[in-house]
This record gives structure tokens, C-alpha cells and sequence, in this order.
């Protein structure tokens, strides 16, 4: 299969923008965390732009996870690195990811925060594609509700190619 990429974005980069200081705002209200845990390498860009917008004080941390691979299907084994270094006993977590899909990353990631102690785990996601939920979760805090694409630029990418663009494109066959 040939894949291309969607002449306009599917979402503008300023509109992106607009959002995330929306959802920063939200999430001061609503959530006072303790640790922002960005989840590599889709969220970067995401964590990045969002993190500035909120308290200066807050703590952030990283973890890779990776279910896809080189392919546009998930595997739905997810597997992390980076978490055995996190401290989250009695602390407040917000696990920020650039897209709900399937749920099985998400909804595996929280479990482990609250298995090593966190006091609560609360989610924040650019995208949520409910459509493709596998796994029994929803996010928190969603920046966009999209419907069943593959969606690529802003940190979210195809087989590690698109990740730098500054606003989101659909990838669709040739």
C-alpha cells in the first residue's frame, strides 16, 4: 500500500495552539499535578507547547512506549522504557500522549503509576480517535476528536517520517 500526504492539514497549527492553551487552563483548574510524564516519541512536540503554558514549577518526566513499530496498525503489546526510573509513590500524575486509539497504551501506563503508587494518574491526549478504542479508557483531557484517519505531523508520525511538520495531515492511499 502507497500512502501520501493530505494536500491541506487536518488540523492548522494555529488552531492546534489555541487549543493546548485551552487545555492548559483546564487542566490548572481542575488538576493540580505534581508530574507531568510525557510519553515519547509521538507526544514530545505536544508536551513541549502544552508544559509552557502551565506552572513553571511543575516537574516533567519522559517515557517511551511503543506499540506500532514501523506499521499503521498497533500491535496491542505495548511495551516501556525509561519507567522503572520515575518516582510516583504519592504523587499526582498526568500521563500526556499525542493520540488515543486503541487505549491499550494509555490504559496499561496508568495502571503501572497506580501499581507503583501514585495517589492518581489522570490523562491528557492532542488526539482521541474513540471510534478505535480497544481497551476500556478515556482521557481526561483531549485536545481534538477526530474520526478514524491516520493522522501524522506535530510529533505524531508514519514509520518514524512526518513528525516535524507543524500541523496535522491525514496520510491516505496514492
Amino acid at each position: 500500500m502507497s500512502l501520501q500526504l493530505s494536500e491541506r492539514p487536518l488540523l492548522e497549527a494555529e488552531a492546534i495552539q489555541k487549543r493546548i492553551a485551552v487545555l492548559a487552563t483546564e487542566i490548572g483548574k481542575e488538576y493540580p499535578c505534581d508530574l507531568l510524564v510525557g510519553v515519547l516519541t509521538g507526544a514530545f512536540i505536544f508536551v513541549a507547547d502544552l508544559v509552557r503554558q502551565m506552572n513553571p514549577d511543575i516537574k516533567l518526566a519522559f517515557v517511551k512506549a511503543e506499540s506500532y513499530g514501523c506499521s499503521d496498525t498497533s500491535c496491542g503489546d505495548v511495551r516501556f522504557a525509561g519507567i522503572e526510573k520515575l518516582n510516583v509513590k504519592d504523587k499526582r500524575i498526568l500521563v500526556i500522549d499525542d493520540i488515543l486509539d486503541t487505549g491499550h497504551t494509555l490504559n496499561a501506563l496508568t495502571k503501572v503509576m497506580q501499581d507503583r503508587g501514585a495517589i492518581s494518574v489522570k490523562s491528557c491526549v492532542l488526539l482521541d480517535k474513540p471510534s478505535r478504542r480497544e481497551a476500556p479508557f478515556e482521557a481526561d483531557f483531549k485536545g481534538f476528536i477526530i474520526e478514524n484517519l491516520f493522522a501524522v505531523g506535530y510529533g505524531l508520525d508514519y514509520a518514524e517520517n512526518y513528525r516535524a511538520l507543524p500541523a496535522i495531515y491525514t496520510l491516505q492511499e496514492k
